[in-house]
């Protein structure tokens, strides 16, 4: 019901939007080469097309399809009608599939990281390609001396990364990606954030963020910090933290606090020294109940012509730490060198 409701919303507005505009259209690919124990392996995530552009002056329309590099068919990542202004009490409306506004990491797209690839945790407690529902997102300003937002979304279907789910079971990530449907899918999904931004000056801002997730078996918990100090358009220097506490349950509520079965947290420093060059560092941790999971890494940046392609490099290593009674830990080196290419506005953005 709710799906058919959101579909005829975005067709109406579409239909009867007022705007001769041209939507802009791009195309997004890469090649990545990883190196794991001297066992160069080639990959590429497919391309990725983006459809954007404004259906009136209230609204903008943004649909992302995905071609993965495998004989699956087309995927809808994102089809999203966003209504800025207009309504009253300056409430702001995303209808649509999309990715809600919870944290920061899950609503940035693969190719707009600096290190190459999400966060492992994250993606474990998000899911591969991390969390877009489909739905209904409200968010609003509040009346306060700085920048303060609040959004908060219902939705058809909750998270499903890799959970544990009991004595000795957990899903695996293939098992609970975005093209499994019908069981696998929870029933509903209300998510919140509520966030702060504060310009310390003309350069140097800070962005503080609370989120909240409950799904019909499931509660996720995080919290985010960005600063960034920005003297001009191709300098900058950005730290980044996320944290995500999942909790989950067998049989009830009651147990929630007994089960305490996965938190990832990151940390991330960037800077953006010249047009072409950036350079940064990534830590990052994965807690379960069976194992631990560190992995910091190097990671470096080049754009020789603007934004069109951009290459980068991420030296890691991951240590893995188990459980008493086998292997303490287990450490593997990890280079990854990618490529990534764009054709139109949307673009692998550095600035």
């Amino acid at each position: 019901m709710l799906q058919k409701l959101v579909g005829g919303l975005i067709f109406s507005g579409i239909l009867f939007s007022q705007t001769t505009a041209n939507p802009q259209f791009s195309v997004i690919g890469d090649l990545v080469m990883d190196q794991i124990n001297d066992s160069p392996k080639l990959s590429s995530s497919g391309v990725e097309i983006a459809i954007q552009g404004n259906v009136n002056p209230f609204a903008r329309a943004d649909v992302y399809l995905h071609k993965h590099n495998d004989e699956s068919p087309i995927e809808l990542e994102e089809a999203v009608l966003t209504i800025e202004r207009g309504l009253p009490l300056g409430l702001g409306l995303r209808l649509g599939k999309f990715r809600p506004d919870l944290g920061r990491i899950n609503k940035v797209h693969a190719h707009l990281f600096p290190f190459i690839e999400a966060p492992t945790g994250m993606k474990k407690v998000l899911g591969e390609e991390f969390w877009a529902p489909t739905g209904v997102e409200a968010n609003i300003l509040l009346p306060l001396p700085w920048y303060s937002n609040v959004s908060v979304g219902y939705f058809d279907s909750g998270i499903r990364g890799d959970i544990h789910e009991g004595e000795g079971e957990s899903h695996d990530l293939e098992q609970n990606h975005d093209h499994n449907h019908g069981e696998e899918k929870q029933d509903f999904a209300l998510s919140g954030r509520w966030s702060h931004f504060f310009d310390l000056n003309d350069i140097n801002h800070i962005e503080i963020g609370t989120s909240g997730y409950l799904g019909d078996k499931n509660i996720l918990v995080g919290a985010d910090l960005k600063y960034k100090w920005r003297p001009n358009k191709y300098k900058s220097l950005t730290l980044e933290v996320e944290i995500f506490q999942y909790a989950c349950w067998d049989d009830g509520p009651e147990d929630l606090y007994q089960n305490n079965c996965t938190g990832t947290y990151y940390g991330m420093v960037n800077y953006q020294f010249n047009k072409s060059y950036n350079i940064g560092v990534i830590g990052e941790v994965w807690v379960h109940q069976e194992e631990d999971e560190i992995s910091p890494a190097l990671f470096i940046g080049y754009s020789p012509v603007e934004e069109s392609a951009v290459f980068r490099l991420k030296i890691g290593q991951v240590n893995h730490f188990y459980l008493p009674g086998e292997d303490k830990i287990k450490q593997d080196l990890i280079v990854t060198a990618q490529l990534i290419w764009s054709l139109g506005p949307h673009k692998p953005h550095r600035y």
